[in-house]
């Protein structure tokens, strides 16, 4: 049997996620979780990038001959991509589920970006309403599971995140034309903390010859925590579509 190393990254607000491989190390992003920092504040996008890119040293160093793959979910699918872009030759793929590659319509007029910008000034600490749990999953012990969970922050996003966010879609934007490694991409098409929109774009923009978009109708955002017959799809796709990317380069050393 192939042994892989998967390095999944954290979803936006929540402090518990989900990896294809549950003995894989994960990597709690700052303000999140259980790591450490002020709830939803960080001063720059690109510590969580740092902090990933360390983590995944650490990896290589305790794991030489290993392939390694990283995995992000929602806003851990912004850093996973960014990651990638600074370490391409690291990764023999990656896994993306509801990733955050574009800012939601309705939320990002040009008048309420201006706002944000002009408040991140005055009251970068202002929270901005919280994450309505119910357009997390369908499942309702998972929605249960979430409102209850302690290291899920439920206090809203600040303004000063929400620029940082903004600041890392527009670095995401940038890019994605430089990505060429092997890409899966998981999402529900009702989606509406991460919209569909960005995985069809991530999938038109970058140049990876292997890139699959797998779309589940009717499931939400948190597709790892959706129904079970949701859930157990999900996990079988990533586990095949590894066990493959890792078959064909084992293939591929032989010859």
């Amino acid at each position: 049997m192939s042994l892989i190393r998967t390095c999944p990254t954290w979803s936006m607000q929540t402090g518990s996620t989900s990896s294809a491989d549950t003995g894989n190390r994960q990597q709690p992003q700052v303000g999140h979780g259980q790591s450490e920092g002020e709830r939803m504040v960080v001063s720059d996008f690109h510590i969580f990038i740092r902090d990933s890119l360390q983590h995944i040293e650490l990896m290589k160093k305790e794991h030489p001959d290993l392939p390694i793959f990283i995995l992000g979910h929602s806003m851990g699918g912004a850093i996973s991509i960014l990651t990638a872009s600074e370490r391409p030759n690291d990764f023999s793929g990656m896994v993306l589920i509801s990733p955050l590659v574009v800012a939601s319509p309705e939320a990002a007029t040009p008048i309420k970006v201006f706002a944000a910008k002009v408040l991140n000034f005055v009251l970068p600490n202002l929270s901005l309403g919280s994450i309505d749990p119910n357009v997390v999953s369908r499942n309702k012990k998972e929605v249960e599971s979430y409102t209850s969970d302690p290291l899920v922050h439920h206090g809203g996003m600040k303004v000063s995140f929400v620029i940082q966010l903004m600041n890392a879609i527009a670095r995401i934007e940038r890019a994605l034309p430089k990505l060429t490694l092997p890409i899966l991409v998981l999402h529900g098409s009702p989606d509406k903390l991460c919209d569909i929109k960005g995985s069809y774009l991530l999938m038109d923009t970058v140049l990876s010859q292997d890139k699959t978009l797998k779309v589940y109708d009717e499931a939400y955002h948190a597709l790892h925590k959706e129904l079970p017959e949701v859930s157990t799809a999900v996990f079988k796709e990533i586990l095949t579509w590894i066990g493959q990317k890792v078959a064909a380069a084992e293939e591929s050393s032989h010859t």
